[in-house]
């Protein structure tokens, strides 16, 4: 099966790489002088993933700017109030009407070495009729050391112990959104579903995982060599 959607989260305020975000929404920073989107929209291209969609709200104008000027085909979904992970994802819903799709945060520097995990993840989740599954990092693996884990695999189940970090890239079934509401809430609470349902799997990748977590892990990003 060929996933042919998928949604890049974008509306957070930030806050954690403060004072850069007064002025600049996260996936607009750079890193080797690319924006942080851009990392997310090229790895979904890779993947052969060409309708995209973005959600927006802190410093809106400036995301929207920037796809309008390089991405013009991306679909963007305003967020008044900001919705949440969950939220945004029913916010989108019309959007995401494939059987399944992908979600990808926006502050991951996502990397080409990256995309044989995340092939493997989608053939696992689709192939095994799983609703959904996360994309996972060994903790030792984290350029950010002090990155706490969140789950762990048992027999290709996700699980509440806490071994490895989510990486920000998913793929989820679109039936999951059709009864939630629409309001502010985290993707989590669909996740804890379906871990209850033993209906989510995980696929644990072996690479470096770079992710812009704060100010001072931004700025080291920005000294060293990364290449898409």
């Amino acid at each position: 099966m060929d996933l042919k959607k998928a949604i890049i989260l974008c509306a957070g305020f930030g806050k954690r790489v403060l004072p850069l975000t007064k002025t600049l929404p996260k996936p607009l920073l750079k890193v080797n002088q690319v924006p942080l989107i851009e990392y997310s929209i090229r790895i979904l291209k890779e993947l052969g993933i060409e309708e995209i969609a973005v959600n927006v709200h802190h410093l809106k104008d400036k995301i929207i700017e920037y796809l309008d000027t390089y991405h013009p085909n991306i679909k963007i979904f305003n967020e008044e109030i900001i919705l949440d992970t969950g939220g945004a994802l029913v916010n989108a819903k019309s959007f995401l009407s494939e059987d399944y799709f992908v979600i990808l945060n926006s502050d991951t520097i996502w990397q080409k070495n990256y995309i044989p995990f995340m092939k493997s993840l989608i053939h696992k989740t689709i192939e095994n009729n799983f609703n959904a599954g996360l994309l996972l990092a060994r903790k030792e693996n984290s350029f950010d050391e002090n990155l706490n884990p969140d789950f762990s695999l048992n027999d290709n189940l996700l699980v509440d112990k806490k071994d490895h970090i989510y990486t920000g890239f998913q793929i989820m079934r679109s039936n999951l959104l059709e009864k939630r509401k629409l309001e502010p809430f985290s993707v989590k609470k669909i996740w804890d579903d379906l871990i209850i349902e033993k209906k989510i799997t995980g696929e644990v990748f072996e690479e470096t995982f770079y992710h812009t977590t704060d100010f001072q892990i931004y700025n080291k990003l920005k000294k060293i060599n990364i290449i898409f």
